[in-house]
């Protein structure tokens, strides 16, 4: 069924001016226009004003430059009337308000400026060609061997002429560009809707009235259109689409209705196994890096932990030191009492270590009964002393397990990373290692530190255990080198 022409005109006319297609047609062509002929004007703006600099420049140079001799010979001979005819011609020059020439000896020779008035200064005047300048000329006898410098010709320049000549060529153009953009705006808008607007506003009309949705209407024909083109096929298009849309309307209802039943408690569960997760990884980083049988960290934690305190002495030379311990005579300790009670001792020891280091402090199991304790921003002389205050600790501490009161002993090898203050006491030779190894981004420095701490705790075991032994930084190339 079609709407009369009446009818859709009255459907029309109903619409406000602000609304339609024609009027934000004709505004965002305006717009445009408007943009685009600022823009031609800037262009052209921008070109005039080049254009006169260079003619205001070069004819400043070409007027200063030929009259130097002149101004040359008027103070070697002391020509006033020369320079006054000099002064005029270059007067004649729009762009320069004075001219002065001065001796070296009296002062001013010859001033001349011109008439106030006739270039007067403005605002644009001192922001565009540069501005009010003032030229300073050496004038200079060349008949004097070297030549010497008798005085100075002054010129003060005005741009004024230029400016407003800029600001003419400016206004007309832009005037002349904005009412030529203005009237091409309107004309393509007016074309615009005639040709392919207005079929789009009756086309709309028959979108906003036409319901799919409501089973109870008839499907009601798009208008006609008189041309066999894209908007004609549009229409037809628009009712085959209406057709489809009745069609699957009924299943995207009974789609919805499911789709909110399933995701009722979805957000819920959904965060609940999020936080289930995220409890299983942290027990699972946990585990990962602590001793289960003492609680300390490992042997995993501890290399990381080492790994950014060698970064730190790298970066700002804050030193770093490392105790490495292991029970006396472990084994036969087991053989004798039983692996729980070495246990006991094991887990006593930890405990002992937790309440003596600092905070800062690190310390670990790094396997068996053998333990470390890592030290951030100590020096080797700070290790050593931590170092025998735990070894006086764990003799004066014995076990209780089992009723009996089970001693232990430990023994201890120290080494670490000195700061520059700390190496200064130090050879030389392994001075210059160290200081060789903070730029060796490549060079396995923990492996070397534990290394080290390793080859003292065997030097205090042979010497006796229940002892504490510093590194040989003697050896320091020998580990490097191994």
């Amino acid at each position: 069924m079609h709407r009369s022409p009446d009818n859709q005109n009255t459907a029309l006319s109903e619409l406000s001016l602000g609304s339609t297609i024609a009027a934000r047609q004709l505004k965002y062509a305006l717009c445009l226009a408007s943009i685009l002929g600022l823009l031609i004007t800037l262009f052209q703006a921008y070109h005039d004003y080049n254009w006169l600099n260079d003619v205001y420049t070069h004819a400043n140079q070409r007027t200063i430059a030929s009259n130097v001799p002149v101004a040359t010979k008027s103070l070697v001979n002391e020509d006033r009337e020369l320079a006054d005819v000099m002064a005029r011609g270059m007067l004649n020059q729009r762009s320069i308000a004075r001219v002065m020439l001065t001796d070296a000896q009296s002062g001013v020779f010859y001033d001349k400026e011109r008439p106030s008035g006739q270039l007067p200064a403005s605002l644009w005047g001192d922001m565009l060609f540069g501005g009010l300048q003032t030229v300073v000329i050496p004038v200079r006898d060349p008949d004097l061997r070297p030549a010497t410098t008798v005085g100075e010709m002054v010129v003060e320049l005005n741009p004024q002429v230029y400016v407003s000549s800029f600001i003419s060529r400016f206004i007309w153009s832009f005037m002349s560009t904005m009412v030529l953009a203005i009237l091409m705006a309107v004309a393509f808008a007016a074309m615009s809707y005639y040709v392919f607007s207005r079929p789009l506003v009756q086309l709309g009309g028959y979108l906003v009235n036409a319901d799919p949705t409501d089973y109870e209407r008839p499907m009601e024909m798009p208008p006609h259109h008189r041309y066999d083109d894209e908007i004609q096929l549009l229409g037809s298009v628009t009712v085959g689409l209406f057709g489809m849309i009745r069609g699957q309307i009924g299943q995207l209802r009974r789609a919805r209705d499911e789709l909110q039943d399933a995701n009722v408690n979805l957000e819920a569960r959904v965060k609940q196994r999020t936080e289930e997760l995220n409890e299983a990884m942290q027990k699972l980083e946990v585990l990962a890096s602590t001793d289960p049988l003492t609680g300390l960290p490992n042997r995993r934690a501890y290399l990381g932990r080492m790994e950014e305190a060698i970064s730190v002495w790298r970066r700002r030379d804050t030193p770093m030191s490392v105790i490495l311990l292991d029970i006396d005579r472990f084994k036969s300790f087991n053989d004798i009492h039983g692996h729980q009670a070495g246990d006991a001792v094991l887990v006593d020891l930890a405990k002992t270590m937790r309440s003596t280091v600092r905070d800062i402090d690190l310390p670990a199991r790094m396997g068996g009964e053998e333990f470390a304790v890592l030290l951030p921003g100590e020096e080797l002389e700070g290790a050593m002393k931590l170092a025998e205050r735990l070894r006086a600790e764990f003799e004066k501490s014995p076990v209780n397990f089992g009723g009996n009161h089970l001693s232990y002993t430990s023994s201890f090898g120290v080494a670490g990373l000195p700061s520059a203050q700390g190496r200064a006491g130090l050879d030389a030779k392994v001075s210059r290692t160290f200081d060789a190894l903070t730029s060796h981004e490549n060079s396995d420095i923990a492996a070397l530190i534990y290394s080290m701490a390793d080859s003292a705790l065997y030097k205090a075991k042979e010497a006796g255990r229940n002892r504490c032994a510093l590194t040989e930084f003697d050896l320091l190339f020998d580990h490097i080198n191994a």
